[in-house]
């Protein structure tokens, strides 16, 4: 089997949305063409933007003209491997800053963003790499925050569901409110340019110097990742003040649950947390370490759990003080009185056992 029409992909287009306008073209939905491909129901529904096993590729490349290589180009698997620490041993490509499309579970904060303004254009509107990555809060061409849901029927940008009888991007799966009518926000001008600057470095071959200068592109992006998380865990600290101040930062709260990671955050926290790591990469090494110092920061507080250390996090911590000074616990004074636990009277005791005595 061959594929009758085949398109030619985008530049920066996601392998989803280069499948389904394939299917499209063919009188098929993507959910149907994947089963035709691969002879499994659930594959279409496995981020399949991340990374594509090699024998899905295998039998993938059979029935296009598209190489191994070409699909592969389509995915962010090339992008992990060169970014992430220690992708060998990270067979499904899970990275940090790999938004989750939440297609399983019931988490409520992830899924497919997409640009309002980008779906427009009937016959190019496409899904993008970009929109794939968490430090992407907007559209670098118009400069506007990045959507998640559907403001009519608040249902996630799902393009996996389109069909043939439904095949136009821009109309939600669920009700079909025109999406190209969403309303969303100007961008920070700061965020705006950092987050550029980062996917300049991320599919360029040239590293950005920053006054926080780091050793390679590896560094840079361990480094900022663990500097997100700090910034996120200080939002919950009395010190997180002192950061307003010296960063020249708007007060604002994190309304993310449970701890969750930067991916999982909405567009709006993680604009702010961009707009603070932003303002410390403006910094050498050396001033952020007197910056944590100053603060009483401890490597224990700094790091938290994290197993892998970038090089530039190494430096800045390695004087800091291992362990925060804690204030001891609060004990109970000995001298203080103790409850004292009288018998029951006998009536009491008389009456419960006339309740339990039919069971005896």
């Amino acid at each position: 089997m061959r594929f009758d029409i085949e398109v030619h992909p985008f530049y920066n287009e996601t392998f989803s949305s280069w499948f389904f306008r394939t299917a499209i073209a063919n009188g098929t939905d993507p959910k149907s063409l994947a089963l035709a491909v691969w002879k499994q129901n659930s594959l279409w529904y496995r981020d399949l933007d991340r990374f594509i096993p090699e024998d899905l590729k295998d039998k993938l490349s059979k029935v296009v003209s598209l190489s191994k290589n070409e699909i592969t180009s389509l995915t962010l698997e090339p992008l992990i491997d060169n970014l992430a620490l220690y992708p060998k041993d990270n067979p499904y490509r899970k990275w940090h800053f790999v938004l989750p499309i939440g297609l399983k579970g019931f988490i409520k904060t992830s899924g497919a963003y997409f640009c309002p303004f980008c779906l427009q254009d009937k016959t190019t509107a496409y899904s993008k790499k970009d929109w794939k990555l968490a430090w992407n809060v907007a559209c670098p061409i118009h400069k506007n925050l990045l959507l998640l849901r559907c403001q009519q029927c608040n249902t996630v940008f799902s393009p996996h569901k389109l069909s043939y009888l439904q095949p136009q991007i821009y109309l939600c799966s669920t009700c079909g409110f025109d999406l190209r009518k969403s309303k969303t926000e100007d961008v920070n001008k700061e965020v705006l340019l950092f987050q550029n600057t980062l996917n300049q470095i991320a599919f360029g071959d040239c590293l950005v110097d920053f006054q926080l200068e780091t050793l390679n592109r590896q560094d840079l992006f361990v480094t900022l990742h663990i500097l997100l998380a700090f910034f996120a865990k200080a939002n919950k600290y009395n010190y997180h003040s002192v950061f307003l101040e010296f960063l020249n930062l708007p007060p604002y709260t994190i309304v993310a649950k449970n701890n969750a990671t930067f991916n999982r955050l909405t567009v709006k926290d993680r604009e702010y947390l961009l707009l603070a790591s932003s303002k410390i990469f403006q910094y050498t090494a050396h001033e952020v370490f007197h910056l944590l110092k100053e603060l009483g920061i401890s490597k224990q507080r700094f790091l938290f759990t994290y197993k892998n250390l970038s090089p530039t996090i190494k430096q800045i911590i390695k004087q800091l003080p291992n362990k925060a000074i804690t204030k001891k616990k609060s004990h109970r004074s000995l001298s203080s009185p103790a409850r004292v636990i009288s018998p029951k009277p006998e009536s009491q005791v008389d009456k419960l056992f006339e309740e339990i005595a039919r069971f005896l």
